[in-house]
């Protein structure tokens, strides 16, 4: 008997993921070949069951009706009752639906934003794609590193864990990144080559497919304008000899003023007697700390008025897992930061050990607020502000520590940083 009938076009990477859990589960599955995109799931009859319209969706013979791609795959796997694919244990089956949650939300939805940036469907926003790709390598990692030790993602055997994150692959590795990225992840390739080769999957996926080369934003070729029939030529005067050096000249001004560059209103605050750049240069060719070091040489140099100082941290730290992969996010937060680099310096640290740290740090910000000049990151709202007061000497202490990079927060001591200078 059928488990029900699938609404998914031949294509659609969410709806052979729940084809290729019931092929491998041996769970009979009716996929609707009439489907048409942006006509069956906009006609009454397919709104009265799914009303947001939305695709996959699938129409059990009990009346059930259910949409969202998860759903549903957990469904099929719960059907195939000799499998396991949904885990023998409840831990098991607690780390099946983490990394059927991480792979839909750590490589498949940034995958969709590149998409919709490079293909024209979103404006197009090299900051915003960055940000994202560095999303992806940062997942890529962590997964590789997850493999390194085993076949598959929960247990000895295969589970939704591993057909649903392969799926992800799949789409990741044929149209999101090239051989440069996948020859730093061997893990993760080996597994996706595992799961999407067994029989029942193959049949549903087809042969593996690879690009070369990770796509790039090609912006749309411009119009081009059909010149003007030019006007026969008329015969020139002659100048005078007095004029030739006045016409001379205004041959050299342009046809049209060049328009003013914007100014950033940070230019407009009074004039500061703290040179950030010779902070920067201090800092790196001194010791931090004790006579002579570079943080008494701030304090001789510090403009307050000028400059504010401020404690950042990460707003979501039980989301870290490897020491590494957090410094990589400092490195990739302070690569967005990089159109206020003349305002700015900061000392960002990863402290704790994996799967058990945060992120936290300071910085120095031209002017008496960090948002002016921290916003030009995307992601600057996953981070916390707080003032540092030096006449405090908690905040003094914190704001050195973070600096000589021996911060202790809760324990936890500095493992790895970063500046921006």
């Amino acid at each position: 008997m059928s488990a029900g009938k699938l609404y998914t076009t031949a294509t659609q990477s969410q709806g052979l993921r729940i084809q290729a859990v019931a092929a491998f589960g041996g769970v009979q599955l009716e996929r609707v070949e009439s489907f048409e995109s942006g006509v069956t799931n906009k006609s009454a009859d397919y709104l009265a069951k799914f009303p947001l319209g939305k695709y996959p969706g699938l129409e059990t013979p009990s009346g059930l009706n259910l949409s969202e791609t998860i759903a549903i795959a957990r469904y099929v796997a719960s059907l195939a009752k000799n499998s396991l694919l949904l885990g023998s244990t409840p831990e098991e089956e607690a780390q099946v639906d983490q990394w059927v949650s991480f792979g839909d939300t750590e490589i498949f939805a940034n995958n969709r934003i590149i998409h919709g940036l490079l293909s024209g469907n979103v404006p197009y926003n090299k900051v915003i794609d960055n940000f994202y790709r560095d999303r992806n390598a940062r997942a890529l990692k962590f997964l590789n590193s997850h493999l390194a030790t085993r076949t598959y993602l929960v247990s000895e055997r295969i589970t939704l864990a591993d057909i649903s994150v392969a799926s992800v692959l799949r789409s990741l590795f044929s149209a999101g990144v090239g051989a440069e990225e996948r020859a730093g992840a061997p893990n993760a390739v080996r597994f996706y080559e595992t799961v999407a080769n067994q029989p029942a999957i193959k049949a549903v996926w087809g042969d593996i497919t690879y690009i070369d080369k990770a796509p790039q934003y090609v912006p749309p070729a411009k119009p081009k304008k059909e010149k003007e029939a030019a006007p026969p030529a008329q015969p020139k005067p002659k100048p005078a000899k007095k004029e030739k050096e006045a016409e001379a000249d205004d041959d050299d001004e342009p046809l049209v003023p060049e328009e003013p560059k914007a100014k950033n209103p940070l230019d407009d605050l009074p004039k500061s007697n703290f040179n950030l750049e010779q902070w920067k240069r201090e800092y790196s060719n001194r010791d931090t700390r004790g006579a002579g070091g570079s943080l008494e040489w701030f304090y001789q140099n510090f403009d307050k008025e000028g400059y504010s100082l401020w404690k950042c941290k990460f707003k979501y730290n039980d989301e870290l897992t490897l020491t590494f992969m957090s410094s990589n996010q400092i490195g990739g937060f302070f690569n967005r930061l990089e159109a206020s680099r003349k305002y700015l310096f900061g000392s960002m640290g990863v402290l704790g050990e994996a799967n058990n740290s945060v992120i936290a740090g300071a910085f120095v910000a031209r002017g008496p607020d960090y948002k002016p000049v921290i916003d030009v990151a995307p992601d600057w709202e996953s981070y916390d502000f707080e003032p540092i007061d030096l006449n405090n000497e908690a905040d003094k202490a914190y704001f050195e520590a973070a600096l000589a990079w021996d911060l202790e927060i809760d324990g936890k001591k500095w493992a790895d940083g970063k500046n921006f200078k």
